[in-house]
């Protein structure tokens, strides 16, 4: 009798049983879990498919979108009782740092959160984590809230004794992209359009962090000239909480969200903190609420909204992956365009999100992707471009054909302007003792030769290529915008302005994230902006893709040169300015 009651469950081993059957019901997320996030990077725009997770069993890197609509999610989920995140950013866009922190500063607003961090790096790092409730450093960390600089590279010099003759006409006094060849420092209109930039981010995150910690911003002002702040000054003047390690910091996260029974000790060994990394929650979550596959008779679907895509520089042809399969990749003109072809002619979809996130390229191909947007507008489908990180020159040129634009405040706008021009090497060749010849048909069959300057005449053509290219960014952003040509002009000459800046003067039309976007295409749709939609991201990656990247014979010349002259660092602007035979937005 008593060997049999030894075999009979325990309370315990019934609520473990309990808690586990519960758990599998909801798609793995346990009750009362806290979300575990690590920012020792900034989730990228997009994200490809990647081997290695196969492999180490980690979870799949999870994109900004997806991050922040999981976080949104779990604000509303019983299920999830609190957030961790460890924040130690390096440098990040502002824009793509200000879309997350909406989020966040969203979810501590109903539920506990902590930040913590061995250190604080920089202030876009602290900016971020001041959108929790609970900031937590180590010992020895610092609160890198230093304010913001900006430093530009310029080869004029150094080209001039390799014997690289720079020749480049770019259109507007603003339109920097080019100096990092032509000029040896800041350039007057250069240096103001820098310098405002900075400004206006440093209100941004300055007011955000003052209401966020009860601050003044005079405050922050005199705390960020002592910055980086040691633990002392850093509770002292309220930007920390509290100094503890990562242990005491889960500890804690225990505490607020009501755990029981959890000593310091086994933080790490007790299940009864239930913890889920964001990236799998976002996944457990996407199947908890996916309609289910077959359609059911007489039920009325999710209306459907596609986002397609503008990420990377804008190229001729198909783009794709800069080299492996996986990692940063081009916006090829052609595929963004039969994207949007196949979009406008579905019947299923109400809305279009153009998510832009590109510095610019390719005139030709910024200028097919433009047309391709007013052809979906044309066909009644709304389009609303959402702005990420930077949407300047090319990347602003294809949004001024959409309904409506949508920015962060620290979004890299506008860049209204023309560069064209080329990297003559003809001396250096000689001095390397490396001989050319050439011949050709017609005057101007060479004219694009890294040996030889171009001719009056050519220079002359140039110039006019560069005028004509401009007076058309001008018109059709006077057109999208309904502003005169005047306007415009007064504030496009190349200038790149924050985007809460461009709000000011036009150029954008409300201030906020992919949500925010989303929200305006439910409305131009003619539905209610709390209305469940259906998204479908275009383009896709293929298995193809994977086997064999999508490069154009554009980008393979430009690595070409790029590997002739060496790597150079991107200006504000962003825009690429090592080319062949093609104007550059």
């Amino acid at each position: 009798m008593f060997a049999f009651l030894d075999f009979l469950p325990g309370v315990d081993d019934v609520r473990a049983l309990a808690t586990r059957v519960d758990t599998a019901r909801h798609h793995g997320i346990p009750n009362g879990c806290v979300l575990e996030l690590n920012l020792r990077s900034m989730p990228p725009e997009t994200t490809s498919f990647d081997p290695f997770t196969l492999f180490s069993g980690g979870d799949r890197q999870i994109s900004l979108r997806a991050a922040v609509a999981a976080i949104h999610r779990a604000a509303e989920d019983p299920r999830v009782a609190g957030l961790i995140a460890r924040v130690q950013l390096p440098p990040s866009p502002a824009a793509a740092v200000q879309e997350l922190r909406e989020a966040i500063a969203a979810f501590s607003a109903v539920k506990p959160s902590l930040a913590w961090a061995e250190t604080y790096p920089g202030t876009l790092s602290y900016y971020l984590a001041s959108a929790f409730r609970e900031i937590w450093v180590q010992p020895s960390g610092e609160v890198g809230l230093v304010g913001f600089a900006g430093t530009a590279m310029f080869l004029r010099d150094a080209l001039n004794k390799a014997g690289i003759e720079a020749q480049f006409i770019a259109k507007g006094e603003y339109k920097s992209a080019a100096n990092v060849f032509t000029e040896d420092g800041f350039t007057e209109a250069h240096r103001e359009a820098v310098t405002r930039m900075l400004e206006s981010l440093q209100e941004q995150v300055w007011q955000a962090v003052a209401k966020s910690r009860n601050l003044d911003v005079a405050v922050l002002d005199e705390l960020a000239d002592r910055a980086p702040l040691l633990r002392d000054d850093a509770v002292s003047s309220g930007l920390v909480d509290r100094i503890g390690f990562r242990d005491e910091a889960y500890f804690r996260i225990a505490e607020l969200t009501g755990a029981k029974d959890i000593s310091p000790e086994s933080i790490d060994t007790d299940d009864k903190l239930p913890r889920i990394s964001l990236a799998r929650y976002a996944s457990s979550a996407r199947s908890r609420l996916a309609p289910p596959v077959p359609s059911v008779p007489g039920r009325k679907s999710k209306p459907t909204i596609a986002v397609v895509t503008v990420e990377g520089a804008i190229v001729n042809g198909r783009g794709g992956p800069k080299g492996l399969p996986i990692g940063p990749s081009n916006a090829g003109g052609d595929t963004i365009a039969a994207a949007l072809r196949e979009v406008a002619a579905e019947e299923s979809v109400s809305a279009v999100v153009l998510r832009v996130d590109s510095p610019g390229g390719s005139v030709t191909a910024s200028e097919t992707i433009w047309r391709e947007v007013k052809r979906a507008r044309q066909r009644g489908k709304p389009v609303v471009a959402s702005m990420g990180s930077v949407a300047a020159s090319g990347g602003y040129y294809v949004s001024v054909a959409a309904d409506a634009i949508v920015a962060n405040p620290g979004t890299i706008t506008g860049s209204i302007g023309v560069i064209t021009g080329k990297l003559v090497v003809r001396d250096l060749k000689d001095r390397l003792g490396v001989a050319s010849d050439t011949v050709r048909t017609n005057a101007n069959a060479d004219a694009w030769s890294i040996d030889t300057p171009f001719t009056p005449e050519q220079q002359a053509r140039r110039e006019a290529e560069a005028d004509l290219f401009y007076n058309d960014f001008v018109q059709r952003v006077a057109e999208g915008r309904n502003l005169s040509v005047e306007a415009v002009d007064a504030v496009a000459r190349g200038r790149v302005w924050t985007g809460a800046d461009a709000l000011e003067r036009g150029l954008v039309d409300e201030l906020g994230g992919f949500r925010t976007a989303l929200r305006r295409a439910k409305i131009l749709a003619g539905l209610d902006e709390d209305t469940e939609v259906r998204l479908v991201g275009v383009p896709g990656p293929s298995l193809f893709d994977l086997v064999r990247p999508r490069i154009s014979v554009e980008a393979l010349v430009t690595r070409s040169i790029a590997g002739l002259i060496g790597q150079v660092e991107e200006t504000l602007s962003g825009a690429n300015v090592l080319w062949l035979g093609e104007s550059r937005f």
